[in-house]
C-alpha cells in the first residue's frame, strides 16, 4: 500500500450507476463512480458529496461498494521511490475542503471532486497525469481507461486484497491510526484563524510584539505539511 495508489470504486446505488452512465461518453468501458487517493496503510483520502475531503479505511470501502473495487499504480512509484511522501503531503494538503458540485466544471481552489482531487495530488506532487488534463475535467472514467490500458500505471488489485486480510484481523489498530492523523488535521484546520488573529495582534503592537509576530510567520512559514486554508507566510 503505496501513498498515491489510486482506488476505483463502483457504487452500489442509483446515483452510482446514473454517474457511471453518463460518463460512458467519455469511455464506452467506464465503471467507475468513485476514486480515493492512498494514503499509505489502508488509508485513503477523498472527497464526497456528504462530507467533502476526509479519510476513509479500505475496510470500510471494501464492504460500502460490495468488494467492487480494484487499484492502480502509477509506474513512477516504488517502495523506495522519494515522490511517495510527497505524493502524500500533496493530498493531505487538500484535506477538509469542501465537495466541489461542479462537475466537470472551471475548478477553484477550496473545493474538489473525488477524481479532480486525485489530479491536484498528482500536479501538486509534480507529476504528470492523464495526459496534464486540467483537475477539474478528470472524471473517474479517465482513471478506468487508464486502469484497462495499464500504460501508465500497475494492477495492484490482488496486493490490496491480501492486505485487506490483515487489516479486518487488526481493525482496532487500523482505525485508531486513521481518526488519529484525521483529529490532528482537523484540529490544526480549527485552530488556524486562532493563530492568524493572534500574529496580526501583535503586528499591529509595540516593535518587540512585532519582533515576535515575525518569528512566529518565520516558523510557522517553515513547517512541512502545508494546507489550503493556510495563509502564505514568506
Amino acid at each position: 500500500m503505496l501513498p498515491g495508489d489510486i482506488l476505483l470504486v463502483t457504487g452500489e446505488n442509483k446515483l452510482s450507476s446514473s454517474l457511471i452512465k453518463a460518463q460512458k461518453i467519455l469511455y464506452s468501458n467506464a465503471s467507475s463512480s468513485h476514486v480515493e487517493f492512498s494514503l499509505g496503510d489502508g488509508i485513503f483520502i477523498h472527497s464526497t458529496n456528504d462530507k467533502g475531503v476526509h479519510l476513509a479505511l479500505l475496510v470500510d470501502e471494501d464492504e460500502a461498494c460490495n468488494q467492487n473495487w480494484r487499484v492502480i499504480r502509477h509506474k513512477s512509484i516504488t517502495e523506495s521511490c522519494s515522490d511517495t511522501e510527497r505524493l502524500q503531503e500533496a493530498a493531505m494538503y487538500f484535506y477538509a475542503q469542501d465537495y466541489n458540485k461542479a462537475f466537470m466544471g472551471s475548478g477553484n481552489d477550496n473545493s474538489s471532486f473525488c477524481s479532480e482531487l486525485v489530479a491536484k495530488a498528482y500536479a501538486r506532487a509534480g507529476i504528470e497525469i492523464i495526459e496534464a488534463k486540467s483537475p477539474s475535467k478528470v472524471t473517474p472514467a479517465h482513471f478506468d481507461k487508464e486502469a484497462d490500458n495499464l500504460e501508465d500505471w500497475v494492477d495492484v488489485t490482488n496486493e490490496y486484497k491480501k492486505i485487506l486480510v490483515s487489516m479486518k484481523e487488526n481493525d482496532f489498530l487500523y482505525r485508531t491510526a486513521m481518526s488519529t492523523m484525521s483529529a490532528i488535521m482537523t484540529r490544526r484546520k480549527a485552530h488556524e484563524p486562532i493563530r492568524q488573529k493572534m500574529i496580526e495582534i501583535f503586528e499591529n503592537g509595540s516593535i518587540e510584539n512585532k519582533e515576535l509576530a515575525k518569528q512566529m510567520r518565520e516558523m510557522l512559514s517553515k513547517r512541512q505539511l502545508k494546507y489550503w486554508y493556510e495563509k502564505e507566510d514568506k
